[in-house]
């Protein structure tokens, strides 16, 4: 290295230099800024002086041999290094490219880059700069605007489409969702399902279901009516097999989306099985396929597989996303067809058991009473003496057996009245029913029984102003059931009471008493058939455990209810509810 006039550094050493001789001298002297880099850092092995006036004055002889960026004293480098690295990786020639200033005092320069190759690799950069022109800066300003203002239109023009096609695909699911929610029955949910296609693409639509057997269904269905007759006639014999590449095998395999673009005459042909499907398909004329899973709450159902023509464009990610989605609310629908279809089944099949059960109960019911009717009046000659004496003995033994008989006699009333209450046979006379009147008749039927028992009975508290709607052969029935109940489950020194009042548009009849009460955990259960307020077990004095069942079922058939609040060890309250009358002056509660 040596210095030249003016102490300044020398552009490049004699065995370092590309330009020698006359051409070095040429360079350095040209109007133009020219400088050579060496190697990926770009080192500075030449700059001439045009170069060294327009990047920034320097002395320092050190600038040579390092990095160009070195020389941009009060300039950024970043974007130029940029261009460099392009041009030294790729051999491309670049043509005025831009450098930003480092502020905005000063013009940008405009850079051009030639790659000297070696071998086919770049080793040196030969760098032009510019002071780019007012007119330049100026036209790449409105190149500038120009480009973000087409950007800021096209991102408009595609979130406008974008917006349009999601509004045509809302639309279409909301269709579509219509269309699987008009019937609960599964052949045609079904059926809707198999007339779905994409609106964009997909000409037709299989449906292949798996049954709680693990078998495999298909139907396939065509918009246009002679595809559709072809489609027809593979009934049976065009059915999903294990290693299927679409359709549910392959939803079974892949749990995702399917799809099949390349190859379909292919796939088709393989999953055909059969000369007279493979030629019926061919005929109809297929494109790509799209096959969806169905699945509801982790279980896979079915699949869907959209067939499109073999001239339509390929599946989208929109067209799977919306494929996605039928195949979710297809899964829905097809789960809710199921799920109603089995229950129908299921209460047709309890119906019958029912309609069986009452039948058996009413046949036997009729058999026992006739044997134990003749009992009791066998019962009844002997004890009259008319076939001869009996003794003390005896007539207390007669008694006993009049006692189980009418016992046995009043469980079998009791069976046949539910069975008659739960097949519905029952006829009910509805009408206005003083509610007083209608306690005072139930009360008197039971009345002797509160005697013998050595109860307080406390009489009965109710306006006579009071009207229920209801069948009063039937509410009296109940009211007998309650008082029965209620002095059977209460120790001698008790307390009955009974009350009505009306409260807007219902009647309140409560039974009260101050027996065993009922414990919490039974409460709910002591109005079905055959369960017993005290105990469990079946005797003369407990009952068989249906006048509680039989009489809420009562009430309920006359559009009321019977509810019980009960304290173990203090007694119980049970409340017969009825339908006020319309006819009766109502207070403003």
């Amino acid at each position: 290295m040596h210095t030249g006039p003016a102490g300044r550094a020398d552009a490049y050493t004699p065995e370092e230099s590309l330009v020698p001789g006359t051409f070095e001298r040429l360079l350095q002297h040209v109007p133009a800024a020219f400088a050579v880099t060496r190697g990926e850092q770009h080192t500075l092995v030449f700059a001439n002086a045009e170069f060294r006036t327009l990047v920034a004055p320097f002395t320092d002889p050190l600038l040579l041999d390092r990095p160009i960026a070195a020389a941009f004293a009060r300039r950024d480098a970043t974007g130029l290094t940029v261009i460099l690295d392009r041009a030294f990786r790729t051999g491309v020639v670049a043509r005025s490219r831009r450098v930003d200033p480092a502020d905005e005092s000063a013009f940008p320069l405009l850079c051009s880059v030639w790659p000297e190759l070696a071998d086919g690799e770049p080793q040196h950069l030969v760098i032009e700069l510019r002071t780019a022109t007012h007119a330049e800066v100026t036209l790449e300003i409105q190149r500038e605007v120009a480009e973000r203002l087409l950007l800021s239109a096209l991102r408009e023009r595609d979130s406008a489409d974008a917006a349009e096609a999601a509004k045509r695909s809302a639309n279409f699911l909301a269709q579509e969702s219509r269309r699987l929610a008009e019937s609960l029955d599964e052949k045609e949910t079904l059926a809707a399902m198999g007339r779905m296609a994409l609106p964009y693409v997909g000409d037709w639509c299989i449906v292949d279901t798996l049954d709680e057997d693990g078998a495999m269904h298909r139907l396939v269905m065509h918009p246009d009516p002679a595809k559709h007759h072809i489609l027809e006639s593979l009934h049976g014999l065009w059915v999903p097999q294990a290693d299927d590449e679409f359709g549910l095998p392959a939803a079974m395999r892949l749990r995702q989306p399917l799809v099949i673009a390349d190859a379909v005459d292919e796939v088709l042909s393989t999953a055909a099985r059969n000369p007279v499907v493979d030629k019926s398909l061919r005929e109809i004329g297929i494109g790509p396929l799209l096959t969806v899973p169905l699945v509801i709450r982790d279980r896979l159902i079915g699949a869907l597989t959209f067939v499109s023509g073999r001239d339509d464009r390929p599946f989208t990610t929109a067209d799977i996303k919306l494929a996605e989605d039928l195949a979710n609310r297809s899964a829905t629908a097809l789960d809710r067809a199921r799920a109603f279809g089995e229950a129908i089944a299921l209460k047709d099949k309890a119906e019958t058991a029912s309609l069986a059960k009452s039948t058996f109960l009413g046949m036997m019911s009729h058999e026992l009473r006739t044997p134990l009717n003749a009992i009791g009046g066998y019962v009844d000659l002997i004890d009259m003496e008319l076939h001869g004496p009996v003794t003390a003995a005896q007539h207390k033994d007669l008694g006993r057996i009049r006692t189980n008989q009418r016992y046995l006699t009043g469980l079998i009333t009791d069976l046949l009245n539910l069975t008659r209450v739960g097949s519905g046979h029952l006829t009910y006379s509805i009408g206005d029913i003083g509610a007083a009147e209608m306690l005072a008749a139930g009360v008197a039927l039971v009345e002797p029984l509160i005697s013998q028992r050595e109860l307080f009975y406390d009489g009965i508290e109710c306006e006579d102003d009071v009207v229920a709607r209801g069948d009063r052969e039937k509410v009296i029935q109940i009211l007998v059931n309650l008082l029965s109940n209620a002095i059977k489950f209460t120790v001698p020194g008790g307390r009955i009471r009974i009350s009505c009042n009306a409260t807007g548009q219902v009647v309140l009849i409560n039974v009260r008493d101050t027996g065993i009460g009922i414990p919490e955990e039974k409460l709910g259960a002591i109005f079905e058939p055959f369960v017993q307020v005290k105990g469990g077990s079946l005797s003369p004095e407990s009952g068989v455990g249906l006048g509680l069942s039989i009489s809420r079922s009562l009430a309920r058939n006359m559009d009321g209810d019977l509810t019980v609040v009960s304290t173990l060890g203090q007694g119980s309250c049970f409340t017969l509810s009825l339908p006020r009358s319309a006819a009766e002056p109502q207070s403003a509660e």
